[in-house]
């Protein structure tokens, strides 16, 4: 089960890094666009060598033609080294373009999916990961817990090395759900990771400990026996 921070910014990056046990970074174009033509690859630069060798690193292509996509992937493997992650989109032209990639030392993310179907498509097509757009999906009325479900099960069934990736979350409520319909990696802005650790009661917990340690011990902690 793996976490990834879903962000180009390196401030968050960086404190994501510092208190958050992600395994990865995912991107999109929309986030992309805020950084602006000049600057964009040397910015996507600054993003692996923050996180490293070691951690993924998703980025999605923008061409519309098969041929266009495969240049794209070649050239951000190029670029950002072996654990880069193409994002291909799992429409007419991107499964042909992730037929022709399958077949090269390249991982790829099949994105934008909706639905099982396409998850089948890209899973018979090689891809390492399938990115299910969760709330998306539910602002569409389909069920993405029944889809993950799914798609879990044929990948446990064909023993496919393939893993669920989900994104696309509106609240802690769906991370959970998604994790526990199969999901094998979530990905996070960082502002729902943060939440997952800002309930009241959790604060009043430790509090609660402290002050009965306090009162026997004084200021001491465990390294002063």
């Amino acid at each position: 089960m793996d976490l990834l921070l879903d962000s180009a910014d390196l401030s968050q990056i960086r404190y994501a890094l510092d208190h958050y046990p992600i395994k990865g970074i995912t991107t999109n174009p929309t986030m992309l666009a805020r950084i602006g033509s000049n600057s964009l690859l040397s910015h996507l630069q600054d993003i692996r060598k923050l996180i490293g060798d070691e951690l993924s690193l998703h980025i999605q292509v923008m061409g519309d033609d098969p041929k266009t996509m495969v240049g794209e992937a070649h050239r951000l493997q190029s670029l950002f080294g072996e654990q880069t992650y193409v994002a291909i989109p799992v429409t007419k032209a991107g499964l042909e373009a992730i037929k022709i990639l399958a077949k090269e030392p390249i991982n790829i993310t099949a994105t934008t999916v909706f639905s099982t179907i396409q998850g089948i498509l890209a899973m018979v097509s090689g891809v390492r990961y399938i990115a299910v757009y969760y709330d998306r999906m539910l602002n569409l009325d389909i069920n993405a817990s029944k889809v993950i479900k799914e798609l879990a099960g044929l990948l446990w069934t064909n023993t496919s090395a393939t893993q669920l990736l989900a994104a696309s979350f509106r609240n802690v409520a769906e991370v959970t759900t998604a994790y526990s319909a199969g999901a094998g990696c979530c990905t996070l802005k960082l502002d729902l990771l943060q939440t997952g650790l800002s309930m009241p009661s959790i604060a009043k917990a430790v509090e609660d400990f402290n002050k009965d340690w306090h009162s026997v011990y004084n200021l001491k902690t465990l390294l002063d026996f």
